[in-house]
């Protein structure tokens, strides 16, 4: 079983989180994936300020991450995963845990990063990163709200390479 949500958001817990995605969805559980946040006592007591006592948030590291998704079989179905890039992502599958699917949400602006859609912006390393997991069998797709459209990865790609 997969989990419901396998979202890179470089925001991470925010409204288009847990008032977009987690009410429609009826999820249950939010794992913030990030090796720093994770680190510091401050910032996991902040993110986790953000969301509501009815949601459990849980705030691992990678390997923490990939134990609970591969150990946590039943625990998994109502659970949304964020992470802040295409790396994280590596880096649990390359762990042991390959999620079935994967929603770029939020990758916005910063130098080095070419526009794709509103709020996707990638540099030559994330796309790279994100071809590779794309070749092991995860389908990638963009879509930043459940009532935005949603766009197959692949079809970005080959739209934005004809416009170049």
């Amino acid at each position: 079983m997969d989990v419901q949500l396998f979202r890179v958001d470089d925001r991470l817990i925010h409204g288009q989180v847990v008032i977009g995605w987690a009410g429609p969805l009826k999820t249950r559980r939010i794992i913030l994936c990030d090796d720093e946040i994770y680190a510091n006592d401050w910032e996991r007591e902040l993110f986790c300020s953000c969301v509501p006592a009815s949601l459990e948030t849980k705030i691992f590291d990678i390997r923490h991450t990939t134990d609970f998704l591969v150990n946590s079989i039943a625990e998994k179905d109502r659970t949304i995963v964020l992470v802040k890039d295409p790396t994280a992502v590596i880096n649990i599958v390359n762990s042991g845990y390959k999620p079935g699917k994967i929603n770029l949400g939020g990758m916005h602006h910063i130098d080095g990063r070419k526009k794709y859609l509103s709020y996707l912006y990638m540099t030559e390393k994330e796309m790279t990163e994100l071809e590779w997991l794309s070749e092991q069998g995860i389908l990638i797709y963009c879509q930043d709200v459940p009532t935005g459209r949603r766009y197959e990865w692949a079809d970005v790609i080959k739209d934005s390479k004809r416009s170049s």
